[in-house]
């Protein structure tokens, strides 16, 4: 599975993209776009891109949650490409719901659904166990203090991260980061833990 982090819109508070591809482009792959953003300004960069022959350039949109910059542009994708929204919740332009250990086909891989509550009630993180990466949205996993306000999900969610394999996080907003995952996740639990919880 090839990941292209697309372009954000340098004057517009948005997240970061990421598109989904097959290696080769094969005709079985699903090409996947994970959180479209604020606005359509990366319509032209997927336009530009080759995503195979006879194929649709995105084919399902998978949201991480339903917040604005994340989640606001998902009708421009259905209407421009036909593709299928899928959210935790009901939304503007979500299609299908999507269920906790779900398994979901992007490019040429599968992608585990895990719920992430945390950041919001609706958070889910997209996993792909062949290659140990990790699609984190908006949940959080360098934070390197205590003293904040979490969520006993939030905690929940930090062990459940905890528990599998990951060599590369692709964030909601941050830069991808592989260093050491597993033992930053575990930090973020330990300071999570040293603070408020409510």
């Amino acid at each position: 599975m090839r990941v292209i982090q697309l372009a954000r819109n340098p004057n517009t508070y948005t997240c970061r993209s990421y598109l989904l591809l097959g290696d080769w482009n094969q005709i079985d792959a699903v090409n996947t776009l994970i959180d479209p953003g604020t606005d359509g300004y990366i319509l032209d960069e997927i336009d530009k891109i080759y995503t195979g022959c006879g194929k649709v350039a995105i084919e399902q949109v998978l949201l991480t949650h339903n917040h604005f910059d994340h989640a606001a542009s998902a009708d421009l994708f259905r209407q421009r490409y036909g593709a299928r929204v899928y959210g935790w919740v009901p939304g503007p332009g979500v299609d299908a719901l999507l269920k906790d250990n779900q398994v979901i086909k992007a490019g040429d891989e599968y992608l585990d659904v895990l719920h992430t509550p945390g950041h919001s009630s609706d958070s889910v993180a997209f996993y792909c166990q062949s290659q140990k990466l990790l699609f984190s949205g908006d949940t959080q996993l360098r934070i390197r203090t205590s003293g904040g306000r979490y969520t006993r999900g939030y905690i929940e969610t930090l062990i459940k991260l905890s528990k599998r394999e990951i060599d590369l996080v692709y964030p909601g907003h941050d830069e991808p980061f592989d260093n050491d995952v597993r033992s930053t996740i575990l930090n973020t639990l330990q300071n999570v833990r040293n603070s408020e919880i409510v």
